[in-house]
């Protein structure tokens, strides 16, 4: 068995504090240090970090094996453990007759901690593949790689790690700058009940993402007040909603400042492409892409067999390698 993964493409951003530093050299770096009795890559109790302070932790959980850490690649495998022990479940055989299921609070015991998510990744100097899971993506890997570096001295506060994507234009060369962005933001809707029924093929900015990206949150970071956003909130009609459509540009005087397509690549990293518009001596709208490819991964159960996972990153790096799409080297 087995069901189909997109393998995305990240690089390190590595100016700034991070200028100099190799992604894959530092986390073999701080692998083979010794915490307590065992090295950090032998025990993944030693890599569980509580990112939210809230009791739900992210682990390293696995990684390559140790003889091949000084390899081209290292691979690895996130998990983001939720907090409690309480899980709402049917116990009820699906084959039963019965007027309704009956959903009930289990406990699953104070031993046990249920799986938010997992993503899968390999690292290739500062080059990095991953398979993202439904609720745990690139930028919880951020935080993870961000906070590990600086309990190991590696990192000051307020530094972190930036893994930037990579846009490109299907079919033509693409703008290297630009004028301005226009960007879609996630739609806040008259109720969460007409929130459930939109169509699950209607495309939004945001849609698979969570909170902090809606139309109200953007106009919180613009400045309108909470009176101006709740007068705004009530001119909304029954089933209906707001969205946004805001557009992005730099000025300096009269002047409009272009906007270099490496930017693009950091800030919009996690955005949906089919969000974004680029505007410059053409525009980008539709063909433009991230740097990404389909994989078919073998599964246990309905999780994603981890060696599979790995394996279909790496190659897929190797594929976007000898097509020159980046500039990646893998030794024998």
């Amino acid at each position: 068995m087995g069901k189909k993964a997109t393998v995305q493409y990240r690089e390190l951003k590595t100016d700034g504090p991070l200028k100099g530093m190799e992604l894959k050299d530092m986390l073999v770096d701080v692998l083979r240090r010794r915490g307590e009795h065992h090295a950090f890559g032998e025990n993944a109790r030693l890599r569980i970090i509580d990112l939210d302070q809230d009791g739900s932790y992210v682990i390293l959980n696995k990684v390559s094996p140790p003889d091949t850490w000084d390899g081209s690649v290292l691979c690895g495998q996130l998990i983001h453990l939720q907090a409690g022990t309480d899980i709402q479940a049917v116990l009820q055989s699906l084959e039963e007759d019965t007027d309704e299921f009956l959903l009930q609070n289990v406990d699953v015991g104070p031993r046990t901690r249920v799986l938010k998510g997992a993503l899968y990744f390999a690292v290739n100097k500062n080059h990095v593949g991953l398979i993202e899971g439904q609720s745990v993506k690139s930028l919880l890997l951020e935080r993870y790689l961000t906070a590990l570096f600086q309990n190991a001295g590696e990192l000051e506060p307020g530094d972190q790690v930036i893994l930037n994507g990579r846009f490109s234009a299907a079919g033509t060369k693409g703008l290297t700058e630009m004028s301005d962005i226009t960007m879609s933001a996630k739609p806040n809707f008259f109720s969460a009940q007409d929130a459930s029924v939109v169509a699950d093929d209607e495309r939004h900015a945001g849609g698979a993402r969570d909170e902090g990206h809606t139309v109200f949150d953007v106009l919180k970071l613009m400045g309108w007040s909470e009176d101006a956003i709740t007068r705004l909130e009530q001119e909304i009609p029954s089933g209906g909603r707001i969205e946004g459509l805001f557009k992005v540009f730099i000025k300096s005087k009269r002047n409009t400042i272009k906007i270099p397509k490496v930017a693009v690549n950091e800030a919009l990293r996690n955005f949906d492409p089919e969000d974004i518009g680029l505007q410059g001596d053409g525009r980008e709208k539709g063909g433009l892409v991230k740097l990404s490819v389909t994989r078919n991964v073998k599964t246990n159960g309905s999780l994603l067999d981890p060696e599979d996972a790995m394996l279909q990153i790496v190659e897929a790096l190797k594929e976007w390698a000898s097509s020159g799409k980046i500039d990646c080297r893998f030794e024998a």
